[in-house]
């Protein structure tokens, strides 16, 4: 379904046939401009060719022609000038409508995103006041204005938010870290420790990473998954991977997925 609104599209529609038309016009005009040309040179020879100084009928007819020439060329350039300026208006018209659309997905995708959030939060028993995977640091502080404090905690060492737990945050002075940068890494320990997070990350706490960026390199395995309604790594806890020899996966295959999942399991299940 298109995401251009009708009065959009109608825009868009009724420019494109005005320059299409308008096109047609100017390779009209030209084409004329062509004839116009040629009669001239024709009586240019002929004047040439005569001796004749006088102004003939010749003469007459070549300024008529002249005059309707030089009318047929102004015509063209504003044409070409008209069309140019639809031309504009309507790519100016479908970045507006490009921009629109962007924005639409984005609401698009969240609404899916929290559907299927409410969806699994119903159909399985996590218990939301439980988190069931341990959060990465580089995850929760993925804007670029905690770098600096994000290059303190690898240097340090930590890697879950887990080990922020007694964390000094007052000591990033001595990483030559500005008040303002420290004040928003506490702030966004303190929030996350009020359960105070995006839906994004609440929805990984509960039912870990989404299977289609674990297994982003096996497309087949991803779309099965899809067809089981299967969307997040907590769904795989009791997975058959031996049903999957039924779909013509290889044993090799199987294995590698196991492996995937049992090491995933094993760094981020609390």
């Amino acid at each position: 379904m298109s995401l251009f609104g009708v009065k959009e599209r109608k825009e868009i529609v009724e420019l494109n046939i005005l320059i299409d038309s308008l096109q047609k016009k100017i390779l009209e005009m030209k084409d004329r401009e062509e004839q116009l040309l040629n009669i001239i040179q024709k009586r240019d020879i002929e004047i040439a060719n005569s001796g004749n100084s006088s102004k003939s009928p010749y003469d007459k007819q070549l300024e008529k022609i002249s005059l309707e020439f030089d009318k047929v060329k102004s015509e063209n350039f504003n044409l070409k000038t008209e069309n140019d300026t639809l031309k504009l208006n309507n790519l100016s018209l479908i970045t507006e409508n490009n921009e629109k659309i962007e924005e639409y997905n984005e609401i698009i995708n969240n609404l899916k995103i929290e559907n299927q959030f409410l969806r699994l939060s119903k159909k399985t028993d996590i218990v939301v006041e439980e988190p069931q995977y341990k959060i990465l640091i580089k995850d929760l502080y993925s804007a670029r204005k905690y770098y600096e404090f994000k290059k303190v905690c690898d240097d340090l060492g930590y890697i879950y938010m887990s080990e922020l737990e007694n964390f000094d945050f007052e000591k990033l002075k001595d990483n030559s870290i500005s008040e303002t940068k420290i004040n928003n890494a506490k702030n966004e320990y303190i929030k996350f420790k009020n359960n105070e997070f995006s839906l994004e990350i609440k929805e990984y706490l509960m039912c870990g990473h989404k299977v289609s960026k674990i297994f982003f390199r096996y497309r087949k395995f991803i779309s099965f998954l899809e067809k089981m309604k299967i969307s997040f790594i907590s769904q795989l806890e009791n997975f058959d991977f031996e049903s999957l020899k039924a779909e013509n996966f290889s044993p090799e295959q199987i294995e590698k997925l196991k492996e995937k999942t049992i090491e995933y399991n094993k760094l981020r299940k609390i």
